[in-house]
């Protein structure tokens, strides 16, 4: 007869595939009770409800159990002592109400996925079993509580904490997706707090796995389990979920962090439903206004109905908190916002160039007569419309968003003193300093000039205007110093700083095999409850083996010990912090005598330091050791010996702190040993030069960032291994190697002034067309003042060429003779573009022609003529090269005002503008800073090719295939040269051939 299964809390028979055992009314009351209902805080002296869960003060098997830590549906947790081993746990215990084939099954399912995670943040598992016929899972306690049990005690947390508090969540539940689990129940009680403020997410009794693991998956189809309050819609639906309905939970929790509340509250079990099904999400910031706008945005897409709306994965959620943790931003360098400036100005330049340029061809700019070009209302109103239209682009972008376009190119933000954008009115008070207070001497020059005490054309009033321009810009930078984040004058005033946007740094990984599938174990050799796989090494008694946990279906590492050799040290069973490897259990025997600890992915610190390793990944190594090195020491832990061979590197690029030699390298060369700082210069040396005993601990010779550099030569000085956490946490923000991208950009600076020319060339020449098109006698007058312009000058600088030139009467009659009528029509001779061609001493010159030979003879007219029209150029020189010509005059401001200065800088400074500005230094091959001579040698190979390709071969291809086509080739063949260069993987051509690479700053 066929039995029928009834529930055990009602008695209603149970359909073939109910969950959990249970009914299920019984099982959605068990599930929403209460929005926090799956575990929940217990009152230490609360009896148990059901008859096999243990009591506080119970034997339970080899525990002692302590108090009772939370409840939930499928049984309780307690802090226990394991007697045997002192160690305390938390104890999950199966309530026996619950106790069936499938609740079981899932019991174990939650061991395992939650075995499965091995991550700082995350709670660790150290085994699963029965104890008493109850199946219980063996836990890592985390003693500081819950995140619902900090904001029911304290209230909603500040700002940063909370945001910290999640990003510590994200990293564990990305983790977790690693290992293909998406947990379906995060939320406050379920996040657990350590002592030292260590976020742990914990509690996978509803995860599921979404790759193949060998078993069944437990979970209906169709139906919901969670905790409402906290589950996305789609998950109340009982639809297939992603992860992007942990980060709705995410959303959530972040929420109840930052206001102490859920986004959507009910009187009852189906107004909840409705309200997280149909309601959309206010604003946390309607509950507590401090709230960023920023982040309250960042929280409402997480909490958006539409799944596909939120954040993509944990990354982008990552990238998007990081403005509002509690780490401190990183203060913009100085050259870098001269960078962002620039582009902005240039920006800014082009626009307002292009707007004139449509008014000239409109035509009515030209029809502006000149009195004076000081005082020309045209030309005040275009200096103050050029100040209104930067202070509109700088007050609304940076007030908006935080950014000008050329800060988010160089990924700078301008940010308030909660790391908002400043808003309108601070923005406009940093830009109007900044823009206003320079030109100051300008705007005080046309008042003396409009008071009669000064003539425009005066050339020390011009320049004591432009270099008193500049000072009062540099003076607006004597107050940053780094104890006020390199904050300029207009920072200081408006209350804003110019940092660098948060970028999230990827952690490297190793590059790992596939691991192998476990074979059978039921015919393998056991060691306690695990199978054992293979040996790793034996050596004077004892043994290292690879072994299985069945169970939980992981790896571990069993040290087989010599008889009568002594229990591992309580505080070592204890250590369960992310830098140190975990001790899981052991025995002491007489049959019986061995430790089992996690086995580790990756390799060895000794094996990867047979070649060098890149700074972006030995920095991360560095700040784990800094801060285990730094645990230890507080709690007396820290090992005995300090050497490579005690270092291991994880798959995910952790590195890990041993209590003896990495398993399987007894055959390993011994390592040097070193204390404190001088260990982690010594792990740095070896990781960096791929030497495992280096000669020089003090001393790197790998080329790495100079800050890199400065900070290992400093680190001998340092007090402690704390001392250097917080430099290297600030160094993971910075440039770790030169990116292709920053490659790019030391090319993009040096064709910025040369692009800049040639497309002034070609704006000047459409000005001119659209001018002499108006005016068609003042081109050649303009060639007749520029001939007598060269005259004088060669004049001035050869004496004995003053016979030969042409007399000034001669140019006077001559330009009294066929232009007198242009200088004598008010509207084209007072025209702003006639009189800002002929300025100064040229205009009144022309003026003073017309007025001393108003009727010059027939005679003068014939004389003046033969000696001038001789000696003017019969073509435009210009347009000789037709469209050609920008190109000449990019590569030729290239030559001269680019190539020749940075040569002549890195002979004297070692490198120029464009390199300072992009952040780059040259070293050599060891790292030291390259010398004089060499970065000139680099230099003179990196300009060379613009040197001879266009004389040399043009002048060889010329003969062969034409003119323009040499060109074209000669062009080409440059550019060619320019991709190749950066195009290579590490080092461009210039750098093979002269000995040098390239580093960040």
């Amino acid at each position: 007869m066929k039995s029928i299964r009834t529930c055990p809390d009602c008695g209603t028979p149970l359909p073939a595939d109910a969950p959990e055992g249970i009914c299920p009314e019984c099982l959605m009351k068990e599930g929403i009770d209460q929005f926090n209902q799956t575990i929940t805080a217990a009152d230490p002296g609360t009896p148990s409800r059901d008859q096999n869960l243990p009591n506080p003060g119970d034997q339970f098997g080899d525990y002692r159990i302590e108090r009772e830590l939370g409840r939930g549906g499928m049984g309780a947790v307690y802090e226990a002592e394991q007697l045997e081993t002192g160690r305390r746990v938390a104890l999950k215990v199966l309530a026996h109400k619950h106790d069936s084939s499938e609740s079981r099954a899932r019991f174990l399912r939650e061991g395992r996925l939650a075995a499965s995670i091995n991550h700082p943040n995350s709670v660790y598992v150290y085994g699963t079993g029965e104890i008493e016929e109850t199946p219980v899972i063996i836990m890592e306690l985390i003693a500081g509580g819950t995140l619902q049990e900090r904001v029911e005690q304290d209230g909603p947390l500040p700002v940063s904490k909370a945001v910290d508090a999640i990003i510590q969540v994200t990293s564990g539940l990305q983790a977790a997706q690693a290992a293909g689990i998406l947990h379906r129940d995060v939320k406050p009680a379920n996040c657990f707090e350590d002592a030292d403020g260590k976020v742990k997410v914990g509690d996978f009794g509803l995860s599921i796995s979404t790759e193949a693991r060998g078993e069944q998956n437990l979970t209906l189809e169709g139906a919901f389990l969670g905790t409402p309050a906290f589950s996305s819609p789609e998950q109340l639906r009982g639809e297939e979920l992603s992860v992007r309905s942990d980060i709705y939970a995410v959303g959530v929790t972040l929420y109840y962090l930052l206001t102490g509340r859920t986004p959507f509250e009910g009187k009852s079990t189906v107004q909840l439903f409705v309200n997280v099904l149909e309601k959309t999400a206010s604003s946390p910031r309607a509950v507590r206004p401090d709230i960023p706008e920023a982040l309250a945005k960042v929280v409402l897409r997480c909490l958006h109905k539409t799944a596909g709306e939120r954040f993509s994965d944990y990354d982008e959620l990552h990238r998007a908190l990081l403005p509002f943790s509690a780490e401190a931003p990183v203060p913009a360098p100085i050259p870098l916002r001269f960078v962002a400036g620039f582009i902005d100005h240039i920006l800014i330049i082009g626009v307002t160039t292009l707007v004139s340029y449509l008014i000239l061809i409109v035509g009515d700019l030209m029809s502006y007569r000149v009195v004076n070009n000081a005082l020309n209302p045209v030309v005040l109103a275009s200096m103050l419309g050029s100040l209104l239209f930067r202070l509109v682009y700088f007050s609304g972008m940076e007030g908006r968003w935080g950014f000008s376009i050329g800060k988010g190119i160089c990924r700078l933000r301008v940010v308030n003193s909660d790391r908002n954008p400043p808003g309108f009115l601070k923005a406009f008070k940093r830009a109007f300093i900044y823009l206003a207070l320079p030109p100051l001497p300008i705007w005080i020059s046309r008042g003396l000039v409009l008071a009669g005490a000064a003539r425009f054309e005066n050339t020390v009033l011009l320049i004591a205007q432009v270099h008193t321009a500049n000072l009062i810009l540099a003076l607006l930078f004597v107050t940053v110093r780094q104890r006020n984040g390199l904050a300029a004058v207009h920072d200081l005033f408006s209350r804003t700083r110019v940092i660098r946007k948060p970028v999230l740094e990827a952690r490297p990984a190793l590059a790992e095999a596939e691991p192998e599938p476990v074979a059978d174990t039921e015919t393998m050799p056991r060691i306690g409850s695990y199978h054992v796989l293979k040996s790793l090494e034996k050596q004077s008694g004892s043994e290292w083996v690879l072994a299985y946990d069945s169970r939980l279906l992981r790896k571990i590492w069993i040290h087989v010990l010599p008889q009568d050799t002594p229990e591992r040290p309580l505080p070592l069973r204890k250590i369960g912090r992310a830098g140190r490897l975990r001790w899981i259990t052991g025995r002491r025997s007489a049959e019986e005598n061995w430790d089992a600890y996690e086995a580790l992915s990756g390799a060895a610190l000794q094996d990867l330091v047979q070649s060098p390793q890149s700074w972006s990944m030995v920095r991360f190594w560095l700040l784990d050791l800094a801060e285990e090195l730094t645990a230890a020491e507080q709690d007396d832990t820290t090992p005995t010996t300090l050497a490579i061979d005690r270092v291991w590197i994880t798959a995910e690029g952790r590195a890990k702190l041993l209590d003896f030699p990495a398993p399987g390298r007894s055959n390993a060369e011994s390592s040097t040993t070193a204390e404190g700082t001088g260990f982690l210069g010594l792990v740095a040396s070896a990781a960096l030069e791929g030497r495992n005993d280096p000669a020089d601990k003090g001393h790197v010779t790998a080329p790495i960032p100079l800050h890199a550099r400065s900070f290992l030569e400093k680190l001998p000085g340092f007090p402690n291994p704390g001392a250097a956490i917080d430099p290297l946490k600030r160094m993971l923000h910075k440039p770790a190697s030169v990116s292709k991208g920053r490659r790019m950009a030391l090319v993009g600076g040096c064709l910025a002034f040369p692009v800049f020319a040639a497309l002034g060339y070609l704006y000047s020449i459409a000005m001119l067309d659209q001018f002499y098109d108006r005016y068609p006698q003042v081109k050649e007058l303009n060639q007749v003042i520029g001939q007598r312009s060269a005259q004088r000058s060669v004049q001035r600088f050869m004496p004995a060429k003053v016979d030969e030139g042409i007399e000034d009467r001669l140019f006077s009659i001559y330009i009294a003779d066929r232009f007198s009528d242009t200088v004598n029509d008010p509207n084209a001779w007072n025209s702003l573009f006639v009189r800002s061609m002929f300025t100064g001493s040229k205009g009144r010159f022309i003026e003073h022609s017309v007025q001393t030979y108003p009727n010059p003879t027939a005679q003068e007219i014939e004389e003046a003529a033969a000696a001038i029209s001789l000696k003017l150029p019969k073509t435009d020189f210009f347009a000789m090269f037709g469209p050609w010509m920008p190109l000449f005059i990019g590569v030729g401001t290239l030559i001269s005002y680019v190539g020749f200065p940075a040569m002549f800088a890195a002979l004297f400074f070692r490198g120029g503008l464009v390199l300072l500005t992009t952040g780059v230094a040259v070293v050599r091959k060891d790292g030291l800073r390259a010398s004089r001579w060499r970065v000139f040698w680099r230099s003179l190979v990196t300009w060379m090719p613009f040197f001879l390709i266009p004389v040399i071969g043009i002048a060889m291809l010329t003969p062969l295939i034409g003119k323009w086509p040499a060109v074209l080739v000669a062009t080409a063949i440059i550019i060619g040269l320019t991709a190749w260069s950066l195009l290579l993987p590490e080092r461009s051509l210039q750098d093979r051939l002269s000995g040098t690479r390239l580093v960040p700053r």
